[in-house]
């Protein structure tokens, strides 16, 4: 299977269109088309409902994207271990993370390092911070950061050692329109009829168990809805029509960014504790590493 193929059905199913497509991948229109009737032709199936101005998804389509980003992701993950032997051997350390937030939070860890010795060469790679934990295990990534919820059933690669960076808790984003917004703190119980939002670039239902599971089933699963990007996800808290869950470490930016949202703490006795963390592997002889973790340590 030819991998272009799958990398421009991928951003296809991102954004809607062939148009769309086509000029993120600097390709025609009709290139694009050309690849995904071949794809399909391959595979025997229809992927798209194709109209005038847009793309939907046929319900194979949907499915087929989990296998076209598993095919993908191994296909890149490989490729970068074969360059990574190839590399001569020098001061690299190839970093993950899984937001703004946790950028941050990997700024703030590398200040040391880098005074330390401006030298050292940094790959930076943003994934899901499940995926990340992936890379970390398989030795593509020397490092990861991204949040920690501090679960009962524990999603995380028991395999990787941690480091919590920024610890709080999770307070509720609520637009100062709704009425809540005026109290000190807010019960959950006056939260379950809303939507909750949370933002993830990836098709992705971690976040969605994660917060099902923290505060004790109080929305439903149908309740809990990705947003693709952070500026829609604020935008839509902002106007009323949802709401989300933002880590106190990074409130004063938050509270910058986004005027017309209250941060407010949650009432009920709930485990609402988050740390943005460092996920490494004890066993990785990466020198660099081994120098940021003595800064950390």
């Amino acid at each position: 299977m030819e991998i272009n193929r799958l990398k421009t059905f991928l951003v296809i199913a991102k954004n809607g269109s062939f148009k769309a497509a086509a000029e993120l991948l600097f390709l025609s229109p009709r290139a694009v088309s050309k690849q995904m009737d071949q794809l399909e032709n391959e595979l025997d199936v229809k992927l798209f409902i194709r109209r005038h101005n847009n793309t939907d998804l046929t319900p194979t389509g949907t499915k087929f994207v989990i296998a076209a980003e598993d095919i993908v992701n191994t296909y890149n993950d490989e490729l970068i271990r074969i360059q990574s032997e190839q590399q001569t051997k020098e001061k690299r350390l190839k970093i993950g993370f899984s937001s703004s937030n946790q950028e941050i939070a990997t700024q703030k860890m590398l200040i040391p390092l880098l005074k330390s010795d401006p030298t050292i060469k940094l790959e930076f790679r943003q994934e899901s911070g499940q995926r990340l934990q992936q890379l970390v295990h398989t030795g593509i990534l020397d490092l990861a950061v991204s949040p920690y919820y501090y679960m009962q059933n524990d999603m995380t690669d028991p395999s990787l050692s941690r480091i919590e960076l920024a610890k709080g808790d999770l307070v509720v984003g609520i637009s100062s329109l709704n009425k809540l917004a005026q109290t000190d703190s807010v019960a959950l119980g006056d939260l379950k009829d809303l939507e909750v939002l949370y933002y993830s670039p990836y098709a992705s239902l971690y976040l969605k168990k994660i917060f099902f599971e923290k505060f004790n089933q109080t929305f439903s699963e149908h309740q809990i809805n990705r947003v693709s990007s952070l500026e829609l996800r604020d935008m839509l808290i902002a106007s009323n029509q949802g709401i989300g869950f933002y880590p106190s470490p990074f409130l004063t930016l938050e509270q910058q960014k986004n005027p017309l949202i209250r941060f407010l703490p949650i009432a009920d006795d709930v485990n609402t504790t988050y740390a943005s963390t460092l996920f490494y592997k004890k066993n990785n002889h990466n020198l660099v590493l081994h120098q940021l973790l003595t800064y950390l340590l």
